[in-house]
């Protein structure tokens, strides 16, 4: 009789092992894995928290005029006024006054043509289109100054034209940048 308990409670512990024991083991397994994925994450997080916090502090180091032309040079937002504005005072300097400024405000088009396509998303362009009048020599002071700009600009055409006063009518259309 001893031996059949025996071989009940043996058959009896196998069938609770493998009906509830096995699987509950199994639950644990898988909230043990999720548990240390869970940690990687809380791990991560904590890294890009001291990383924020590092970069906040150093970013807090920069004189007030380091961060105004970071700003001048790749703002975060279009303000054409301001824009046009600059671009009015550089052709100021040389005696130059614009006739016509247009500005047409757009997204950048092709993602392929940006030297580093993952950022092409990040920011917006704009197509400004001046006209004026101006000596040859100003004109190339003028694009030099702009060459000169922290404004980050692309001279896309230029077009001129020669009139009975021996100076030229200038079409030149350039492209700026700004964060999105």
């Amino acid at each position: 009789m001893k031996t059949n308990t025996s071989i009940i409670l043996l058959l009896l512990s196998v069938g609770l092992f493998y009906t509830f024991t096995n699987v509950q083991y199994q639950e644990v397994q898988r909230l043990s894995v999720l548990a240390g994925e869970y940690k990687k994450v809380l791990q991560n997080v904590a890294a890009i928290s001291e990383l924020r916090d590092r970069l906040r502090v150093t970013y807090e180091t920069l004189p007030v005029a380091e961060i105004e032309r970071i700003n001048k040079m790749l703002p975060d937002n279009i303000n054409t006024v301001r824009l046009a504005l600059d671009l009015d005072s550089m052709a100021s300097r040389y005696g130059i006054s614009i006739d016509s400024i247009k500005v047409e405000v757009g997204t950048a088009e092709d993602a392929s043509l940006a030297v580093l396509s993952e950022y092409a998303e990040v920011y917006d362009k704009a197509t400004v289109s001046l006209g004026f009048i101006s000596s040859y020599a100003d004109f190339m002071r003028l694009l030099a100054d702009m060459e000169k700009s922290l404004r980050i600009m692309d001279i896309k055409s230029v077009a001129l034209e020669t009139n009975e006063s021996g100076l030229y009518e200038y079409e030149i259309a350039v492209e700026t940048y700004w964060l999105k």
